[in-house]
């Protein structure tokens, strides 16, 4: 099923995942890291509204809430370890 969208609705969608884009929270204490609330912050749960109004879902991007800020390990480590083949620095 095809839906159409108008330029108006697309211009908000844009804008929306422009605000989603933005407003991450890559910090270990969850807070958005522009406007510093909670996460999802206020302007994050407009955006998701905006998709939701119009049955959409927002583009994702691969490392946008910026995981190695939080201190995730870059190798991998325990039982996937084994798994993988791939040693830890402290092996």
């Amino acid at each position: 099923m095809t839906v159409f969208l108008t330029a108006a609705i697309q211009e908000q969608l844009d804008y929306a995942q422009e605000q989603l884009d933005r407003h991450t929270a890559p910090s270990a204490d969850s807070r958005c890291a522009v406007c510093g609330e909670e996460d999802p912050c206020s302007l994050r749960r407009v955006a998701l509204r905006v998709f939701g109004r119009y049955g959409c879902l927002p583009r994702r991007w691969p490392g946008a809430s910026r995981p190695e800020q939080v201190g995730t390990p870059k190798v991998w480590s325990g039982w996937l370890k084994n798994a993988t083949g791939v040693e830890s620095p402290t092996d």
